[in-house]
């Protein structure tokens, strides 16, 4: 049975009440595409907690079973309801959950909103725990209209075996004077399940720092383990619209695709975030040729059109102009006689910027350099050598550059 009264209305005069009887069943069927059906993912709501005039929220009960009984404390469906519901939910569910080891927590609502003394004595008599205000069934209405009292109970348990979290599990309009009701309210508390323990992802291998040049393919990876992985990654902190796999990959990289990388992967357990992989594009030396316009037999490597002594490709590693025979390098190469010895000195700072060649240093007794007694000289990080130098295989000395 249940309660047609309104909470701000107690009396109904006998010649109105066809018409407010019209009135309730044309506000149910206005609303019926907008109540919640047993299946549907309830929608979290905001109400006022009436102890504490402090907010809660449906998702506050998260891992929980949660029972919403909606009250007014002048409806006798309603004390009857109460009553019966501490004892056969609230003791019965308060020491240890469901069978199934899940919490069950019982929340009251009240539809009342005058007489506060009256609902207040309501919650004491019927040792009412939790109760949120939702005079204006704003809430209550999703679920049902035209009386009171309403039940709903929700799944709030993640990943649970048995239902969706926030799933509708059960939902009633109305209250009998027997026990039957609260037989329904078990069946439908103790089907739910745990839910389950899901391992949080772990990185075994992260993407690594790379050099590259420009028009190459850019490819970080990831290695995890963990199941029903995801994966988000981003480049300076702004996530990669179509980048959802444990590879990354951009098929033709520019100078703009410099930066720094992470991946974010994870699941229902959790998530983890990669160690920071920092991308260096930079111009290769096709693309260097290519913006400074040269053609032809003047956009050969060895090939020197401003004719200052550099061929394109050392021009490329000073990142000087090849058009231009004023824009050298900054270049020495020379014999010094020092007190240890002769000694082998070489300047030639490779600009940051470049990629796929190294610049060394060959030295020889043969000035056209075509024996095999040549030894290679390596510059420092700062672009440097100094080396002494064996007179009886070291005379000449010259730059040489080798593609990587």
């Amino acid at each position: 049975m249940l309660s047609n009264q309104s909470p701000r209305r107690k009396k109904v005069l006998t010649r109105t009440f066809a018409g407010i009887l019209l009135c309730i069943l044309s506000t149910s069927t206005s609303l019926w595409g907008q109540r919640y059906q047993v299946g549907d993912i309830v929608e979290n709501f905001t109400l006022t907690n009436r102890a504490t005039n402090e907010p809660v929220s449906l998702s506050d009960f998260e891992g929980k079973v949660v029972f919403l009984e909606w009250f007014a404390y002048w409806c006798p469906f309603c004390q009857a309801a109460a009553k019966q519901v501490k004892q056969g939910i609230v003791d019965h569910y308060g020491g240890g959950g469901n069978p199934n080891g899940v919490p069950v927590l019982h929340v009251a609502l009240n539809l009342e909103p005058d007489n506060p003394g009256f609902t207040d004595q309501f919650i004491t008599e019927h040792s009412l725990q939790l109760v949120l205000q939702d005079t204006d069934a704003s809430l209550a209405s999703k679920f049902h209209v035209g009386g009171q009292p309403i039940f709903a109970i929700i799944n709030g348990v993640e990943n649970s075996t048995s239902h969706e979290q926030w799933e509708l599990i059960y939902s009633r309009l109305g209250y009998g004077a027997d026990n039957q009701p609260i037989t329904e309210f078990r069946q439908a508390i103790n089907s739910v399940e745990a839910g389950i323990s899901v391992e949080a992802p772990s990185i075994t291998q992260h993407p690594t720092s790379q050099n590259l040049a420009t028009g190459s393919e850019l490819t970080l990876s990831v290695q995890a383990t963990g199941d029903e992985l995801t994966y988000v990654w981003k480049k300076d902190e702004q996530t990669l619209e179509g980048q959802s796999s444990a590879t990354l990959t951009i098929a033709t990289s520019t100078l703009a695709d410099s930066g720094s990388y992470t991946v974010t992967v994870s699941n229902a357990g959790g998530e983890i975030v990669s160690s920071v992989a920092e991308i260096s594009v930079r111009l290769s030396f096709e693309d260097y040729l290519a913006d400074t316009g040269l053609t032809g037999n003047d956009a050969f490597i060895q090939a020197d059109p401003d004719a200052d002594g550099y061929s394109n490709v050392f021009e490329y590693l000073a990142q000087t102009n090849p058009n231009d025979s004023s824009s050298t390098p900054a270049m020495s190469l020379q014999f010094k006689q020092t007190d240890e010895g002769l000694m082998l000195e070489a300047i030639f700072p490779t600009n940051e910027l470049t990629i796929g060649y190294t610049v060394r240093v060959e030295a020889s007794m043969d000035p056209s350099f075509t024996t095999d007694n040549s030894t290679m000289h390596s510059f420092d990080s700062e672009g440097k050598i100094e080396t002494l130098i064996d007179l009886n295989k070291e005379l000449f000395a010259r730059l040489v550059a080798n593609p990587i």
